[in-house]
């Protein structure tokens, strides 16, 4: 199969398919025509020929002239083959395929068609739509291709762009065909080095572009003749040059290449190259160009490989990082943003965290040089560095160089170095000049520098406090951990929780910080804890000389500008959170550091002196010129919800430290009035009010998305020393907040808000069990009260559908009842809560349903495991227990089908751990239900997908875990001169249940009720025996036990899980030994109906009879009287197994009774 392909591509816009298809032409002229008439062979010119171009088309029309008019039809080039060249004729009529592909079949061709598998010897000629030639394989004559057909293999396995092989697929030889493809299918995407390619860089360079604009491509084909032949050359023969071929052959000893080019890798092939077609190594070159613009589109080009191609990135991790970081501190502005749009979308997500690692600190050193670089623009830039930084791996940032990272923030902070206008009216402000939106930005990035620190500190010191349950490893100072991560400079607070202690402070020091700049008592240098101290000191102290900068905008007399009033809240966030790293406690304890002042306790006068004057803001009369007052206001609003914070923590700070050392009495002073301003806020927004009108201005009502952060202020203020609120201010304060607070609880549970009752139940559950160890000191005991009346309310409304409220609420409710015993102020309330707290247990049958309905579970049912034993355990601590509780609480304990069977095994032990709580009766038939187990799979109300066997083995799971622990209970009754009486209480009520089971043919459930029989009837014994007590004085358990006992030794399986040892070990006793002949006969009696139970009477009777302990007994009459029976019986109902447990039944009792006589 022989084709020539012509390539155009770039259609212009105003032009249709066809328009391009069908675009007249310009010459009509055969470059090349290759022909065969019978017997003649036409030479068609070739590239090795040396005629003119003249020659070459007076040869091809001779050709075209010596064909027959078929054969014409089937070879002739016609006018296509040049750019632009288009014969008249009728109209074209085209062919869409569903692939995209439209093409034009111009001549059919004769012969078999082409398919995938076959080798296409064809010509080509590229051109665009505009008709701009590109190449051509027979235009030789101009100096493009070299007049050679190319050869590619059709189908899946040949390296054809798509839409030429399925042009292709399907042509006859001689054949000619016309297509426009999409670009999905030529040159785009995946297929870009795809064949046919033409041979110059250039020419590759138009189509890449192509491409790249997404432009279709037309390609224009005809088949060869099938019998056309290559030309073969002589062995040696030299093969003659074209004349316009060049020569390129480099004549040189030694090619001398730069640095940059050695590693340089070439963009043909599959190498990964950007949508410019340069490769990365090309990249990372310019990436160093002295023209800005090239730089720029080289940091591009890295961002789109790392994109596409995450593993080119990964290969070559620690040149990328180097270029980009370079780039953060670049002197064009354009640089730096394309840097850090690599860094943030490309480089990071590529790298990963754990790729990340290695360079965290090469990162952090050139975020730190944009921060102190010399330039005002690099500067500005900075802290949008390292916003990029903390945006790819934050847990790294914060653990390599904090201490100098917060230093170069705090020196941005006071250089202002912008050439901003200031206020120029404070005469304390202690920080340059900047103009409010770089000043902004700069705040901004140091708000998340300083969140991502704290929170790093928190995990360290929860991993260090919870390491005795995590898994134990070696830890080596300056490896990296399993993420990636490296603990070299993570600080000395981390690497000594992790390791055993040294024998001395200093040594920990020492050890810790090894290989860095040594930190001692007293010591802010290096990057350790002390020196992160430091630098949050002295962010504190810049950041309030901002805010008091920023806060002249308040009383300006053009209006409040909304940018300086963000600079205020940044100001307020960025103190707080600096606060937290300069004033914490543990740091200072480990290091020695304990007696450097609190930086709250040195600011508190000054809070109380200035800050307050501001706080809470008001809506201002006016704003700058056109600015949105509402945006103002709103403004505002987040500034007063910040201020707040700052005020609560500090006031914390203080609190915390006037506990331990004696305070000036300035900071004393002016405690209560910060703590009172806090409050009062707090509490006028739960109110409604988060701005204030003022005189003339317009208030801001509180929006409910903002109730989440007020019930978290009023938490933390309520969290506060209780002596903070000694003071009348702070007193009057507190007691206004609790009765805010309980309007919203009250109103949340009355409007089943749930989002509201959520952010309640976080404060609840956060104040109230501190407040129940301190004696309710802070919140009245009748607020707390009315707080907790509403909690079995919630329980029900949050039902099963919200576990962790849920398990807050009954965790809260067990810290409460635990510390009010009966008679405590809050003891009527619990008992309250208790009779609605039942409901949660109850089974019950569907709404609207007749009587007898089926049941179906409550909420405990579905709740979690771990939230069944809470609400289990729940019941070990309120005062009182009313019959529904427990008759709710046994019934839920016994569905096999829906719960876990250590849930009675966990409400055994709430109840002897509460026994006064419930009457004493309730108690004993709480046992005993227990005790009793559960009915057959029969007679079961099963409701899950469980299957028969399932809810079986569960059931006799069941009975197994819990019978020892309820007959525990039942024994724990009796004392030491009534050891029976614990089985006596309950004895009356499995028999009556045994009774009925039996009789209604429950035979699985009247077995489980034996089982517990005979199970408290051994722990009575065993008790009976410690003490002494050899006799059985109770006449009902005396009559009831021989039944009993004989059932459960014919019906109990071992493979079902039941213990049938417990009930030898019970004969064992000495106290049960006068019972074994009634036993022993009541089993020969319900043995003689069947042949197994008389299976199971013959192994017990041979059992018993070799026993020791019978000698003792006196009960050889009965026992003797018992084997004949159920000799008798075997050998009435026969069997061959069965006779041969006789015989050996009948040995056992030749053995027995002659040794006895």
């Amino acid at each position: 199969m022989r084709a020539v392909v012509t390539v155009d591509s770039s259609l212009r816009p105003s032009s249709s398919a066809n328009d391009v298809l069908r675009r007249p032409a310009r010459r009509s002229v055969a470059l090349r025509t290759r022909a065969r008439v019978e017997g003649t062979t036409e030479k068609t010119p070739t590239a090795q020929s040396a005629h003119s171009r003249r020659d070459v088309f007076k040869a091809a029309l001779v050709a075209s002239s010596l064909a027959s008019a078929p054969a014409r039809a089937v070879v002739d080039a016609g006018d296509w083959s040049s750019p632009g060249l288009r014969s008249d004729g009728p109209p074209a009529k085209y062919e869409r395929r569903p692939s995209g592909l439209v093409f034009e079949e111009v001549n059919e061709g004769a012969g078999e068609e082409a398919r995938a598998g076959d080798v296409a010897v064809f010509e080509y000629v590229v051109r665009r739509a505009n008709g701009y030639f590109i190449y051509a394989t027979i235009d030789c004559g101009i100096g493009c291709g070299k007049g050679d057909p190319v050869e590619f293999e059709l189908g899946p396995n040949g390296r054809l762009i798509p839409g030429l092989d399925e042009l292709l697929t399907g042509m006859k030889p001689g054949g000619k065909r016309r297509a426009l493809i999409k670009p999905e299918i030529a040159y785009g995407g995946a297929y870009k080095s795809y064949e046919p390619q033409p041979p110059e860089y250039g020419q590759k360079r138009q189509l890449e572009r192509l491409s790249a604009s997404n432009e279709p491509v037309i390609f224009e084909t005809i088949g060869g003749e099938s019998d056309f032949k290559k030309r073969r050359l002589k062995v040696g023969k030299k093969v003659r040059k074209h004349a316009s071929e060049t020569d390129a052959t480099i004549r040189a000893k030694s090619l001398r290449l730069t640095t940059q080019n050695v590693r340089t890798v070439d963009a043909g092939g599959d190498a990964v190259v950007s949508s410019r077609g340069t490769p990365l190594n090309e990249l990372l070159n310019q990436s160093e160009h002295y023209a800005s613009r090239t730089r720029a589109e080289a940091l591009r080009g890295i961002s789109e490989i790392a994109k596409k191609a995450p593993r080119a990135i990964r290969e070559r991790a620690s040149d990328v990082i180097e270029r980009v970081g370079e780039r953060l501190a670049d002197l064009d502005a354009e640089c730096r943003k394309e840097a850090r749009e690599c860094l943030r979308g490309g480089v990071a997500p590529a790298l990963g965290e754990r790729g990340l690692a290695p360079f965290a600190r090469t990162l952090i050193l050139y975020a730190g040089t944009a921060l102190t670089h010399v330039q005002d623009g690099v500067r500005r830039d900075a802290p949008a560095a390292l916003d990029a930084l903390l945006g790819a791996a934050p847990t790294l940032v914060v653990a390599h160089a904090p201490a100098s990272t917060l230093g170069h923030l705090g020196e941005l902070l006071r250089r202002g170095d912008d050439g901003g206008v200031g206020s120029g009216t404070s005469t304390r402000r202690g920080v340059g000049s900047q103009k409010p939106k770089a000043r902004l930005a700069l705040l901004r990035s140091c708000r998340t520098f300083l969140e991502i620190l704290v929170d790093s500190n928190r995990a360290s010191s929860s991993s260090a406090e919870s390491s005795a349950d995590s898994t134990t490893s070696t830890f080596v100072w300056g490896e990296s951990t399993v993420h990636g991560s490296a603990t070299r400079s993570i600080g000395p607070l981390h690497a000594e929780r992790a390791r055993r202690a040294p024998a001395s402070m200093f040594a920990a020091q020492a050890s810790a910080t090894a290989g860095e700049t040594m930190e001692t008592p007293g010591d802010v240098s290096g990057e350790g804890p002390l020196a992160v101290r430091a630098n949050a000191r002295r962010i504190v102290d810049l950041t309030m000389c901002v805010w008091d900068d920023a806060s002249q905008t308040l009383s300006d007399e053009r209006g409040v500008d909304i940018e300086r009033v963000r600079v205020m809240t940044e100001s307020m966030a960025c103190a707080r959170l600096a606060l937290k790293l300069a004033d914490d406690t543990s740091t200072a304890i480990e290091f020695g550091d304990s007696d450097r002042a609190s930086a709250a306790v040195d600011i508190m006068p000054e809070i109380a002196r200035r800050t307050l004057c501001a706080f809470p803001s008001i809506a201002p009369v006016s704003v700058v010129e056109k600015q949105d007052p509402a945006r103002v206001n709103d403004a505002l609003v987040i500034l007063n919800f910040e201020t707040c914070r700052f005020l609560v923590a500090a006031s914390m700070t203080v609190a915390n430290v006037a506990l331990v050392r004696h305070l000036a009495p300035g900071t004393m002073e002016a405690l209560p009035h910060v703590l009172a301003r806090a409050l009062q806020y707090v509490t006028h927004a739960l109110h409604g009010v988060v701005l204030d009108g003022g005189a003339v201005g317009e208030g801001v009502q509180t929006p409910e998305e903002a109730y989440e952060d007020v019930m978290i202020l009023a938490r933390d203020a309520l969290g506060l020393p209780t002596w903070c609120f000694s003071a009348s201010t702070t007193g009057t304060a507190c007691a206004e907040l609790v009765s805010a607070v309980t309007t919203t609880w009250d109103a949340a549970v009355a409007n089943e808000d749930a989002e509201r009752i959520v952010q309640c139940v976080s404060l609840l559950t956060a104040t109230l069990p501190e407040e129940a160890r301190q004696g309710y000191t802070r919140i009245p005991i009748e607020a707390v009260a009315g707080w907790v009346r509403h909690i079995p309310r919630v329980l029900w409304f949050f039902k099963h559908e919200n576990p962790t409220e849920t398990e807050s609420l009954l965790s809260l409710l067990h810290d409460i009842a635990a510390r009010n015993p009966p008679g405590s102020p809050l003891a009527d309330v619990l008992s309250m809560c208790e009779t609605e707290i039942a409901v949660l247990f109850f089974m019950m049958p569907p709404a609207g349903s007749p009587e007898g309905a089926k049941s179906r579970p409550g909420p405990f049912a579905r709740l979690p495991f771990p939230l069944q034993c809470s609400a289990v355990r729940l019941l070990g601590v309120l005062p009182t227990l009313t019959a529904p509780t427990v008759r709710a609480l046994a019934k839920i304990c016994l569905d096999v089908d829906r719960v876990n069977e250590e849930l009675s095994v966990i409400a055994v032990e709430a109840l002897q751990t509460n026994p006064i709580a419930a009457p004493f009766e309730l108690v004993v038939s709480f046992y005993a239900t227990l005790l009793v187990g559960a009915s057959g799979v029969k007679f079961l109300e099963k409701s899950s997908k469980r299957s028969v066997e399932e809810v079986e083995q569960k059931s006799w799971l069941v009975s197994r875990r819990v019978s020892p622990v309820a007959a525990a209970a039942l024994v724990s009754l009796s004392d030491a001169d009534a050891p029976w009486t614990g089985a006596s209480l309950a004895c009356a009520t499995l028999r009556a249940v045994w009774t009925n089971r039996v009789e209604k043919g429950d035979i699985d459930g009247a077995t489980r009720t034996a089982g517990g029989f005979v199970s408290l009837f051994a722990s009575s014994a065993e008790l009976a025996d410690s003490v002494g007590f050899n006799a059985l004085d109770d006449d009902d358990l005396a009559s009831s036990a021989p039944d009993m006992f004989a059932w459960f030794i014919l019906h109990g399986k071992s493979d079902h899980g039941v213990n049938v040892d417990v009930a030898w070990r019970a004969l064992q006793l000495t106290s049960t030994r006068a019972l074994l002949g009634s036993i022993a006969n009541a089993v020969a009696s319900m043995s003689s109906s069947s042949a197994s139970l008389c299976d199971n009477a013959t192994s017990f009777m041979t059992r018993l009879l070799r026993s020791d302990f019978i000698r003792t007994s006196g009960c050889e009459k009965g026992l003797r009287d018992a084997a004949r029976s159920i000799q008798a019986s075997s050998s009435a109902l026969g069997g061959a197994g069965l006779a041969q447990k006789v015989r050996e039944l009948d040995a056992a009792v030749q053995v027995a009774f002659d040794a006895a006589a």
